[in-house]
């Protein structure tokens, strides 16, 4: 699992100033897709699905609302 805690750590080997482009998906987004589409979710099923996209994340299609829904779909 990848917190916020290790994202911080593992960015101080970074210049400061280093112009970088990221972006930030946390629970909160799948809860609200899950609500979105009058799914249910526990919390677990949340973090399985944040880890399951951080481990098999793909830099030429990224992260996307249908990542998050193809997840939703599994369970």
């Amino acid at each position: 699992m990848t917190t916020v805690k290790e994202v911080i750590e593992s960015l101080k080997k970074y210049t400061p100033d280093l112009h970088v482009a990221v972006a930030l998906w946390q629970e909160d987004d799948v809860i609200a897709r899950a609500k979105e589409r009058e799914m249910e979710i526990t919390s677990e099923q949340v973090i399985a699905i944040i880890d399951r996209i951080d481990r098999r994340q793909d830099a030429t299609l990224g992260i996307t609302w249908d990542t998050i829904d193809c997840y939703l779909d599994d369970l």
